[in-house]
């Protein structure tokens, strides 16, 4: 061996020493229990001396030697048998069933696993690497945490954000059609979030979209991005009358929104609205013909989800939203509630689910299945609270205390959820009278009751 030969492996030999217990670590913390580090770290060690000329900056040695490691950790887990987890951030049905009895089941396994690991490239790196590990591997949540380094809140917001597009691709694949819900993170629409997590596991082919704008599920809705959602009345009217073919099949809740007003600011001047077309809005001008001193108050639209953080910078100074943000907010010592909405008008319409009309007239039964589901969640809540507190938790990280005294309380109601014309009609009337709407509504064919389960009682 020459002098310069000898020199080369004494510095290699002196890389190994350094590296090698971080390496070790790094090792450790990526592959799943049964695999040995050890094994994974030579093989690691082997491959950066064979590219060690490709490296151009010394500095750079220790993050490209991690993600040499790191990859040579994925491989070897990928050599080994796959499975799938069973937890409810999931996403069901859509890798084939282990064991294929026949060459028949094992081309399309082949196939289907093919087309599932081409949509998990296709997404988000932060959401593709999560989703691998979870769904490809069968980590669970905690072991895809350690081996990206991250909190297990974050890998479980990453789960829940990729499924519906996994679902979606998945679907197209299998040449299946998705029942496409929207709702937004808020207590009124909790039917929704318990109905999308009893349906888990099950055969419904439901695709449940989470909101942070109403401008946006509106869009979608009228777009065609979206078969169903839940959404506000007024909003609702205001997109039928630009020529949107929906159908108003089911109350999504009565009553279920407060003003609040912050604590830090004495100008009282300018309150959030969620939307232009807002139940708010036509409760709020109900309120101030009682109150004539507070008429010409200006408002500001907010999302709900930003609500708070809004009040918290000034750039209003009350809120007149849904649940449970007005909550969270007297919790955190940030404003105090003034008045529900129920006291304004007990008992009054607010979100609605509604459907296209197109869809209803292709999949009428899907319809009637979720109505079912969302009947089923009703009853569910009525038997136990906390059970609808724990999903809205799940689904928009709310505190459960904060969302189960929403429903102790019953500042929102899941009760004569049947849609009625005439109610309707007299909100529409009152939207207008309001100036949330611009024209009286045409509501003839509007109300549908044809997909209602037989006892919704």
């Amino acid at each position: 061996m020459s002098k310069a030969s000898q020199g080369d492996a004494i510095a290699w030999r002196c890389i190994i020493d350094r590296f090698y217990p971080w390496a070790m670590r790094l090792a450790r913390r990526w592959l799943p229990a049964g695999l040995q580090a050890e094994d994974a770290v030579q093989e690691a060690f082997l491959t950066a001396f064979r590219k060690l000329g490709q490296l151009r900056v010394n500095e750079a040695f220790p993050s490209w030697l991690a993600a040499i490691v790191r990859s040579q950790c994925l491989r070897m887990a990928d050599a080994q048998p796959r499975t799938v987890s069973l937890d409810q951030d999931d996403v069901r049905d859509l890798l084939p069933t282990p064991g294929a009895r026949t060459p028949e089941e094992a081309l399309c396994s082949a196939e289907m696993l093919s087309a599932f690991d081409a949509t998990l490239e296709d997404l988000p790196g932060h959401l593709r690497d999560v989703c691998r590990l979870h769904y490809r591997r069968g980590w669970s949540v905690p072991e895809v945490a350690r081996a990206c380094a991250l909190p297990e809140g974050t890998v479980k917001k990453r789960l829940f954000n990729a499924r519906p597009l996994l679902q979606e691709r998945m679907a197209a694949f299998r040449c299946e059609t998705l029942f496409r819900v929207g709702y937004m993170p808020v207590s009124d629409h909790l039917l929704a979030m318990c109905a999308d997590h009893l349906n888990q596991g099950r055969s419904l082919p439901l695709l449940s979209r989470r909101y942070l704008s109403w401008a946006a599920l509106a869009a979608d809705l009228a777009r065609g991005r979206l078969d169903a959602a839940f959404i506000m009345a007024p909003l609702a009217l205001s997109l039928r009358e630009a020529g949107s073919q929906l159908l108003y099949v089911m109350d999504g809740h009565h009553d279920g929104s407060a003003i609040s007003i912050s604590r830090h600011t004495m100008r009282r001047q300018r309150i959030g609205l969620p939307s232009p077309f807002s139940t708010h809005g036509v409760l709020l001008h109900r309120f101030m013909r009682e109150h004539p001193e507070l008429a010409g108050l200006p408002s500001l639209v907010v999302n709900p989800s930003s609500i708070i953080n809004s009040l918290q910078r000034n750039e209003i100074d009350s809120f007149f939203c849904a649940q449970p943000w007005s909550a969270k907010c007297v919790r955190d010592g940030i404003g105090d509630t003034v008045m529900n909405s129920r006291d304004i008008l007990p008992g009054h319409l607010c979100c609605i689910l509604v459907v296209r009309r197109d869809y209803a007239a292709r999949q009428g039964q899907v319809v009637a299945d979720y109505l079912r589901a969302l009947y089923a969640a009703r009853n569910r809540l009525r038997r136990n609270a906390g059970f609808g507190a724990a999903v809205q938790s799940d689904h928009t990280g709310i505190d459960p205390d904060i969302a189960r005294q929403v429903l102790d309380e019953r500042i929102v109601s899941f009760d004569d959820l049947e849609p009625d014309e005439g109610r309707m009609k007299t909100f529409a009337d009152m939207a207008h009278e309001a100036g949330v709407l611009s024209a009286p509504c045409d509501l003839s064919g509007f109300a549908c009751a044809d997909f209602l389960p037989r006892s919704s009682s």
